[in-house]
């Protein structure tokens, strides 16, 4: 029997990357006029990590199916080092393409945890344990996003936002030195083959299953990249929030998705996977109809703002959970699965990020067309899933 306290430990390499992503987020403003930005560029910093996160979700598996697990995580874990010190040396001599830079490594490296963690969950903890593994994804995904928020408003109003890079460091080396607590799972070591590489990842692209749904898992990466970047722009414009007040409202975030992570574990004891995942969809339905709510009634409650996007994390907790599990189980080859997902996961989020920006100047707008899209386009999909499972049988 595993410790829950190591399952714990595991299931922090989720959140890697979420929160690097999320904790500099509340500083953008302050980060913008510290390196004399003109509106827009700033944007780049959260872009140019998820640039370095999407192509890393693809380096992994082959290293994991050639050096084992643990080796393709602990590669990342220290590439991810390297960038954060690269953005502290940024900080230091106040260039900011230096700093795009190090976000780019630092993504590159984090990838690893997402990437790696799914193999390990598959492949280390007994079939008994992985339904709520994956149900507890979620809340180590979106619990990283919520308390980085969090912490990076605190830091930000009261410190200073490079100090975000010190607490990254930190939690990096804490990481890397709780690899250690598990064990291998490669079980078959494949050669590092480009050709094989390529055909086994063609194959997963035509997986439907696969495909359909990391776009599912995708939707909700989308909720929490999307609100990371635009939120700030919001608190400070419409809300006008300070970066403290904007952190401790996130806490009505983190609510939503410790009530989401426990509710899909509770439901996949009862219900099919697929049932679950619909109904954590048309739950975010009604967090995005609140939004549209609030734009059309030229609203700028926080309350009503942060309610709403609580209900959007307690509903894709539903979706995230049960989208991986199926995603990951599509192929035989764990590693290639996981590394799939995860890029398919996390390019659409990028995709979301950079679209945000052209859909509308209001940032509270944008946020919502966004995410309405997403939504339109991944429910359409998941409806027409039985007659692609038919039309294969």
């Amino acid at each position: 029997m595993i410790p829950k306290w190591r399952l714990a430990v595991l299931l922090s390499y989720f959140s890697v990357a979420s929160v690097s992503a999320a904790i500099i987020t509340p500083g953008l403003p302050a980060m913008q006029l510290y390196f004399g930005l003109k509106a827009g560029v700033i944007d780049w910093v959260m872009t140019a990590f998820l640039a370095g996160y999407v192509v890393g979700q693809l380096i992994y598996a082959p290293l994991a199916n050639r050096f084992g697990r643990l080796y393709a995580l602990r590669s990342g874990l220290i590439i991810n080092l390297l960038g954060i010190l690269i953005c502290m040396l940024a900080c230091s001599l106040k260039y900011f393409d230096l700093l795009i830079a190090g976000r780019f490594i630092c993504a590159f490296g984090a990838a690893s945890g997402l990437a790696c963690t799914f193999m390990l969950v598959n492949e280390w903890l007994p079939q008994s344990l992985r339904k709520t593994a994956m149900a507890y994804s979620i809340l180590s995904f979106t619990l990283g996003i919520g308390i980085a928020v969090t912490l990076g408003g605190l830091v930000t109003e009261y410190l200073t936002w490079p100090i975000c890079f010190i607490v990254l460091f930190v939690q990096g080396i804490l990481l890397f030195w709780g690899t250690w607590l598990f064990e291998e799972t490669l079980s078959e070591v494949k050669s590092i083959n480009f050709y094989r590489i390529f055909a086994d990842y063609k194959n997963a692209l035509q997986s439907s299953t696969l495909v359909i749904f990391a776009l599912a898992a995708g939707f909700c990466s989308a909720i929490g990249y999307c609100f990371s970047t635009a939120a700030p722009q919001i608190a400070r414009q419409v809300l006008h929030l300070s970066p403290s007040a904007y952190g401790y409202w996130n806490l009505l975030n983190m609510l939503g998705m410790l009530v989401g992570a426990l509710w899909a574990k509770r439901l996949g004891i009862y219900y099919t996977a697929r049932q679950v995942l619909l109904w954590g969809m048309a739950g975010c339905a009604l967090g995005i109809g609140s939004l549209l709510a609030m734009i059309c009634g030229h609203q700028s409650s926080a309350g009503w703002f942060f309610c709403s996007t609580a209900s959007l994390y307690l509903f894709s907790g539903l979706v995230f959970a049960n989208a991986s599990l199926i995603a990951t189980s599509a192929l035989q080859d764990k590693a290639c699965a996981s590394a799939m997902m995860s890029f398919i996961n996390m390019l659409t989020a990028a995709m979301c990020v950079l679209l945000m920006g052209y859909l509308s100047v209001n940032t509270l707008q944008g946020l919502t067309e966004i995410l309405l899209l997403m939504w339109l386009l991944v429910y359409g999909l998941l409806l027409q899933y039985p007659k692609y499972q038919q039309a294969l049988n």
